[in-house]
């Protein structure tokens, strides 16, 4: 299963679960400055409308969770969104160090 996949079933599921219908939907995500229908939304729980980063965002705040939820990750998952972001942080950081040791020691 795709993370789109897992991503439109954790929408659908979660919106019934709320007890909130795919219009209220749409007119939680208008009111965030989403154009989005009934429609829009019927066809993003089917998968014939892509979502954009933003948007699949919104729709994890809407439910008051974040997107690692919403993927199925787990706090602490190596695969998790922040810990992926946190290694690409680190590593820019150690490359950053990286450059300017080298300087500094050119420099001497």
């Amino acid at each position: 299963m795709t993370d789109n996949d897992t991503f439109r079933n954790w929408f659908r599921t979660t919106r019934k679960e709320a007890g909130l219908s795919q219009q209220k939907v749409a007119d939680a995500l208008q009111a965030e400055g989403y154009a989005f229908s009934q429609t829009t939304v019927a066809k993003i729980e089917r998968g014939d409308r892509p979502l954009r980063l933003d948007e699949a965002a919104a729709i994890a705040r809407l439910f008051g969770t974040t997107l690692d939820v919403a993927l199925g990750l787990k706090p602490g998952d190596p695969n998790s969104l922040a810990a992926r972001q946190l290694a690409g942080r680190t590593s820019l950081l150690q490359q950053i160090r990286a450059v300017i040791g080298a300087e500094l020691d050119g420099a001497s």
